[in-house]
């Protein structure tokens, strides 16, 4: 397999793109780069830590294992997309790759342990936290990686949330300030307590304690080796002292929540969210966030144990408990040499909550907006980073970063721009189900890997405020105002003021009146160029939207002809469909009710020859009959016995006769009556048809009055155009004799140039003047 490289094998570049033959694409992020600047400062791209999540029985009971993640090495991963997925299919039609490899700082494979991943992940950011700067450490990844498993742990397995408090107090060792009058204030401040502040922050620090059950106390037993490799005790005098204050507080739905909250016990109750303000100084703080101070380690932990209890989870189909927001534990170092804080440190690390994708999770309701508001927050944090890392490529334009569109990246800002060292762990699961957000976790982690912080060797004072400007870049450099980075952030007009004041002096009354007088010299010119100007760019935006108006008019007129032709032909498709299935209908109609009393004329005809036959037949025998009876009136009893053979088959022939007569009788009256039946269906079918040839007439007038309205609608257009095309002339009349003295009326133009002319100016400019009536 031949490997090309895209870049310059010379250069340390902090992203690499590799291709591996025709099917392969690589995305690669170095090792992260460290090098000085001029002056001491530190700049280095952003550490990123892979750790790999080992399957469990579930996982490979439902086969979840299809080698979709290969370690290569203690810096390089590898991606391979499996069947099924929407990456596999995009690769298949030619879209993406189906081979991806990515490097980080570090990768952590499933068999790693806590103190590991503690010892190679924390050490360097532990060093800086003890020594006065700020730390910031989050976790990234999918739903159901173990990120909530890497920050916090277990009791036999602490995270490195436990191993960092148990670090801190093991470096403050005997140093420990007991009291309680000194507790941060805002994000880089400290505030003294008066005794009857010390007694409600006792009295907060008890009711938490007293709601924790004895779960967490032998910590040090139960998995926390000794962390004096990475941490040595104060080498200062022995009057610096060190007082711990953790908080704990989560972002849910975009709302701040207070976690060490007493009254969050009562489910009764609503949670008050809190707000995110900034101190002046470009630092963001939680307002009225509750700190508590630590003594010990079984204390800190305590106040874990009670924030977990109160922060938001919740059941899917992929994690019986997914953390629902993200939450940060802060942690905050003061120094205090005689009962004054001299420096003051912050280590916070954030648990993000996992990005999914709700089809998979089977997320709704509750859970669906949850999944949402996390989503929009982890893709904020992404571009901030994307932005971050534009900003920093030569040849690209400064684009905006949005740290203020959401919560948590509102509050890491400043970390982000260089007051503080960042850091990340990405966390993922080998699952095949999951390798397109695995993914989309990996490219993220790219992104951020090529990010680089300027960190300053020496930090100003902690208690010192620091003014940033709207790019995240400080405007206070090694404590003196950087006069171009204030430049960068004034405004033109600001500046201009500041010119204007600085050369400010007294002046005489003659003087004051004569630059009156220049000044309104130049107001009234200035205000008949805004007047000629305002005035053509009516014009213009006059005569653009007539055009526009006939534009959209004829397009209109198109429109309504082409939709008259239109229903013009589906109307007479649609009589000529009436038609045929009335005809049709009709049709069968007449056949159905004919075929099963069908009888031909002919054998009708016939029929009735026989009955007339018959008739004339027994009209004959009754004569005959008659005409015997009176001849042999008395007959004797030879006589009758020798006519007696005779009689009876005359009658046995009449009985015949009569039976035949009255069968064809009966044959006639069937006939009959099915004539009937069919004249009665034959006059249904006749108005039937009448009724269909009614509706076909109404349809017709219908059609008839669509077609009037719409000739009515196009002589309305014609007028409507007779009258733009009058307003047009009345417009250019006006236009050519108005005066060019004349104020017109405030337009949008006007407003737009008040808003953006500098208060100060209009100020020193504005007159009194008389308005011309007419």
């Amino acid at each position: 397999m031949s490997t090309v490289n895209l870049t310059n094998e010379d250069n340390d570049n902090d992203s690499e793109y590799m291709q591996t033959g025709d099917m392969d694409m690589t995305y690669i992020s170095t090792s992260s780069q460290q090098t000085e600047l001029p002056g001491g400062a530190e700049q280095q791209t952003m550490r990123v830590y892979l750790r790999v999540r080992p399957f469990s029985k579930e996982e490979l009971s439902d086969k979840e294992d299809q080698d979709c993640v290969g370690i290569e090495n203690s810096q390089t991963v590898t991606l391979n997309a499996p069947k099924g997925s929407a990456n596999m299919k995009s690769s298949e039609k030619g879209i993406g790759m189906s081979l991806h490899k990515f490097s980080f700082s570090q990768i952590f494979g499933p068999e790693m342990m806590q103190s590991e991943i503690f010892e190679a992940t924390v050490k360097s950011q532990m060093s800086d936290f003890l020594d006065g700067k700020n730390a910031l450490l989050f976790s990234y990844g999918v739903t159901n990686a173990g990120k909530t498993y890497t920050i916090q742990g277990t009791p036999k397995q602490p995270g490195i949330l436990p191993r960092v408090l148990d670090a801190t107090f093991q470096y403050i060792g005997g140093h420990l300030y007991d009291g309680m009058d000194l507790k941060p204030y805002l994000r880089n401040d400290a505030q003294y307590l008066d005794p009857d502040q010390v007694k409600q922050e006792k009295s907060a620090k008890a009711a938490i304690f007293a709601s924790v059950k004895e779960e967490c106390e032998p910590l040090r037993s139960s998995g926390l080796e000794s962390c004096s490799a990475l941490t040595s005790n104060p080498t200062e005098a022995d009057s610096s002292q060190f007082a711990l204050w953790v908080a704990f507080f989560e972002i849910y739905n975009e709302c701040v929540y207070d976690l060490l909250q007493a009254s969050l016990c009562s489910k009764s109750k609503k949670r008050s969210s809190l707000r995110v303000c900034d101190d002046g100084a470009g630092n963001c703080y939680v307002k009225d966030l509750r700190w508590i101070n630590v003594l010990t380690l079984a204390e800190a932990s305590k106040v874990l144990q009670f924030g977990n209890k109160n922060r938001s989870a919740a059941a899917t189909k992929l994690n019986q408990s997914s953390s629902r927001s993200h939450s940060i534990f802060t942690i905050k170092l003061l120094k205090i040499d005689d009962s004054t804080v001299t420096r003051i440190s912050e280590f916070s690390l954030c648990d993000l909550a996992g990005s999914e994708r709700c089809n998979k999770t089977k997320t709704f309701g509750e859970r669906l907006k949850e999944a949402g508001n996390i989503n929009n927050s982890l893709l904020i944090l992404g571009k901030c980073l994307t932005a971050l890392r534009n900003n920093q490529t030569e040849g690209m334009k400064n684009s905006y970063i949005p740290f203020r569109e959401s919560k948590l990246t509102k509050l890491f800002q400043a970390v982000f721009c260089g007051k503080g060292r960042a850091s990340m762990i990405v966390n993922i699961n080998q699952c095949a189900s999951t390798y397109d957000e695995t993914l989309h976790v990996m490219k993220f982690s790219a992104v951020a890997k090529q990010v680089v912080q300027v960190i300053p060797d020496k930090t100003l004072k902690s208690l010192a405020p620091c003014l940033v400007g709207r790019d995240g870049k400080p405007l206070v450099k090694n404590g003196v105002m950087d006069t171009q980075a204030l430049e960068s952030f004034l405004s033109e007009e600001e500046l201009l003021d500041e010119e204007d004041e600085a050369n400010m002096s007294l002046a005489t009354e003659n003087e004051l009146a004569n630059m009156i007088e220049s000044l309104r010299t130049k107001l009234l010119a200035e205000r008949k160029r805004n007047l000629v100007q305002e005035m053509e760019i009516r014009n213009e935006m006059g005569d653009a939207m007539l055009q526009q108006l006939m534009e959209s008019e004829e397009l209109r007129s198109r429109q309504i002809e082409e939709l008259k032709e239109s229903f013009e032909e589906k109307l007479e498709n649609t009589f000529e469909i009436y038609k045929d299935a009335i005809r049709e209908h009709a049709y069968q109609s007449a056949m159905n009710n004919l075929e099963d009393d069908y009888v031909p004329f002919d054998e009708f005809i016939a029929e009735q020859d026989k009955v007339e036959t018959l008739k004339r037949k027994v009209s004959e025998l009754e004569g005959l009959t008659s005409s015997i009876g009176g001849l042999c009136a008395v007959p004797t009893v030879d006589q009758s016995c020798q006519t007696h053979p005779y009689k009876s088959t005359e009658a046995a022939e009449k009985i015949a006769i009569d039976s035949i007569c009255e069968d064809k009788q009966q044959l006639i009256i069937c006939l009959e009556k099915r004539l009937k039946d069919i004249n009665v269906r034959l006059q249904n079918t006749r108005d039937g048809y009448l009724e269909k040839s009614s509706e076909l007439d109404d349809l017709q007038r219908k059609s008839k009055d669509q077609t009037e309205s719409m000739e009515e609608i196009l002589w309305q257009n014609v007028q409507n155009d007779r009258e733009i095309a009058s307003l047009k002339s009345e417009l250019a009349k006006l236009s050519q004799n108005s005066p060019m003295l004349l104020r017109p009326k405030r337009g949008l133009l006007a407003n737009i140039r008040d808003a953006v002319t500098s208060p100060r100016k209009t100020s020193t400019t504005r007159t009194p003047r008389k308005t011309a009536h007419p």
